[in-house]
């Protein structure tokens, strides 16, 4: 791993897991130092972060983590929606008897998480089970893009506490009822199945987010 790739990686960590804040000023020579690196790859990171949405650039401060808006969550399931059922569709036709046991055992690691109360490990795992479904479509364009909305929605749970207990539950049962579609083969079944997660998601976002 190169220096940008390390500054990257680790910036975008801080982020998502809300080490660093919405707002908070990130500043290169302090990156640089606390990474042990030169503060060329830490900049070009933080480039790499803004194109990303994860940054932006503010002047006099140079780059704050992105404080995401009603309209940015709004904009990301609506991407969402888009990708992640075309994404099951597209799977359809190549999801294996492997495949589905691999699924299958993401919702066992899930109960388990679940009863345990680990929400952020429960919320990282919900997003394999998909990245999982995105990788069996074979197109390679719509994988990385589901890829990239990842960690947005990651960091919108993360941001509004999205993963309450009761919502856990329903998006355990939401992926029971995607794998059984896609057992099935019925694509007008996927296709409801996995927008109606979707649209759960974003339904239970901008309530917490109202609450706040």
């Amino acid at each position: 791993m190169n220096s940008q790739e390390k500054a990257y990686n680790h910036l975008k960590t801080e982020i998502i897991s809300l080490s660093l804040q919405p707002g908070i000023p990130l500043r290169s020579e302090d990156i640089a130092r606390k990474l042990r690196i030169s503060r060329t790859p830490v900049r070009e990171a933080l480039s790499r972060l803004a194109q990303d949405g994860f940054v932006k650039r503010e002047r006099g401060w140079g780059y704050v983590v992105h404080r995401l808006s009603h309209k940015d969550i709004l904009d990301l399931f609506g991407v969402r929606e888009s990708l992640e059922v075309q994404a099951a569709v597209e799977a359809l036709p190549h999801l294996t008897n492997d495949d589905f046991l691999k699924l299958n055992k993401y919702i066992r690691e899930a109960e388990s998480l679940l009863k345990q109360e680990r929400f952020t490990d429960f919320r990282l795992l919900s997003r394999e089970f998909h990245l999982l479904i995105a990788a069996r479509s074979e197109n390679e364009l719509l994988f990385r893009l589901v890829s990239v909305i990842r960690d947005r929605v990651l960091l919108v749970g993360a941001l509004h506490w999205d993963m309450r207990k009761s919502r856990a539950r329903e998006v355990l049962l939401e992926s029971k009822r995607i794998l059984r579609a896609l057992r099935s083969g019925n694509l007008r079944e996927v296709r409801a199945s996995v927008l109606a997660h979707v649209r759960n998601s974003k339904n239970s976002i901008l309530r917490a987010a109202s609450d706040r």
